[in-house]
Order: structure tokens, then sequence, then C-alpha cells
């Protein structure tokens, strides 16, 4: 039995072990540690598929099994750490009904994407990844939990509870995000520019672990991938509109 074989589902299972991390460190109260975990997760997401695409092993099975493990590490994990953060003690349901937002439009999002993969476009997404929604939650979640320990009187976490929906409600929307780029320099100028953006963030919050701001590189990375899939949208739908009012 050949190792290299099993290399994807071995990816993939180790990203559904630590969302069961993130999970536990999450119920024990340790927020921090399920926030990086969540992001470790990601990392492992990230190499599966590719790894399966360079080795010619992809297969219905392993993007099964892809998308179980992602409910766990970026649906369920990530709404749990927004129910025992901010939502627990809310009046009646209200609580589990928002802090459920990630798992169900995650839900949502994968069997769209499990669906409509034939059709999918090689260099985007249509909508929001599940792995991005849970870095966007888990960078938030750190960085208002470091900014509390400079600013202790904070105490309006649920101010976030309206963004926290609006990360929720990108997973299903028609916005396009750009793909996790192609490992070579020969995929085209965009492609190259993206592997680019990613070795530079890499580099940049390795860096920033040693200074002890990793999460404000975390937080900017996301922040500048969210908003940039929402500012070509804005832009298309501008120059659909032009080209309608000329026509």
């Amino acid at each position: 039995m050949k190792i290299k074989q099993h290399l994807p589902s071995i990816f993939t299972l180790i990203n559904l072990f630590l969302g069961f991390l993130a999970i536990i460190n999450t119920m024990a109260g340790d927020y921090v540690i399920a926030c990086y975990i969540i992001l470790a997760a990601g990392a492992f997401d990230s190499v599966d598929g590719k790894l399966a695409r360079l080795i010619g092993i992809s297969t219905n099975f392993g993007k099964e099994i892809d998308s179980l493990a992602d409910m766990v590490s970026f649906c369920l994990a990530p709404s749990i750490l927004v129910y025992s953060l901010y939502t627990q003690n809310m009046p009646g349901i209200s609580g589990e009904l928002i802090a459920s937002a990630p798992l169900i439009m995650g839900a949502i999002r994968l069997a769209r994407f499990n669906t409509d993969y034939a059709s999918e476009n090689p260099e985007y997404f249509i909508g929001l990844p599940t792995p991005m929604n849970a870095l966007s939650i888990a960078s938030l979640v750190l960085f208002i939990e470091y900014f509390k320990i400079d600013n202790p009187e904070y105490s309006q976490p649920r101010l976030l509870l309206p963004l926290i929906l609006s990360l929720s409600y990108l997973m299903v929307s028609r916005v396009h995000y750009a793909k996790f780029p192609i490992i070579n320099f020969n995929s085209g100028k965009q492609n190259s520019l993206r592997l680019l953006g990613v070795a530079l963030f890499i580099v940049t919050f390795i860096g920033a672990i040693f200074i002890g701001y990793p999460y404000r590189v975390l937080a900017g990375f996301v922040s500048f991938y969210l908003l940039s899939g929402i500012w070509n949208h804005l832009k298309n739908l501008g120059n659909v509109e032009s080209k309608n009012q000329e026509s």
C-alpha cells in the first residue's frame, strides 16, 4: 500500500482532528488557543486538495470527507466559539440562532459547492469559502481578546454579532473570492501576484509571532481578502449597470 495515495486524506483527517481540538478548547474556555487551532486547520485544509491533484488521485471520496472535515473545523467550531463567548446568555433561543449562523450558512455553502463543483471557475469561489469565514471569526475573536487586555473597560462584545452574521451571509452570497494560488509562477500574472501575497503573509505572520502580534497580521490579511472580494463585486455591478444604461 503506497502511503502517498493516502496523504491527502491524512491531511484532511488532521484538519478534522484539529476542528475537534478547537471545540474542546472552546468548551474549556481556552478561546485564544481554539482560534489558533482553527488557523492550523485552515493550513492543512489548503494543502490536502492541492496535494491530491498534484499526485493525481483526486476522488469523490476525498471531496466528501473534505467537506465533512470542513463542517466540523470551519462551521461547527466557529459557531461553538461564538456561542461560548458572546451569545449563551441571550434570552430564549436568540443566542443559539445567532451562533448557529456560521454552521447553517456553512452547510449550505458546502452543499452548493459540492453540487456545482463541475461548473466552478478555476480562479475564484462564488461566496466566501468556509475556511476563510472561520479564519475571519477566529481573527476577530483574537483581536478582541487581546484588545480587552489593554482595554479592560471594554464590555460590549455583542457589538460584534452583526459582523459575524454578515460574514456568515457572505458564504452564500454571489461575491467572488480568489482561490488559493497555484504554487508556480507559470500560471499567469494574477496567480503570481496572489502567490507573492500569500508568501508575504506567511513570512510576516511568522515574524509577528516572535514580536508578539501575530493576530494583527492575521486580522489585516483577512480584512484585505474580505474587502477585496466585496470591492470587486461592487465594481463589477457598476460596470454591468453602465453597460445596461449605454444599451
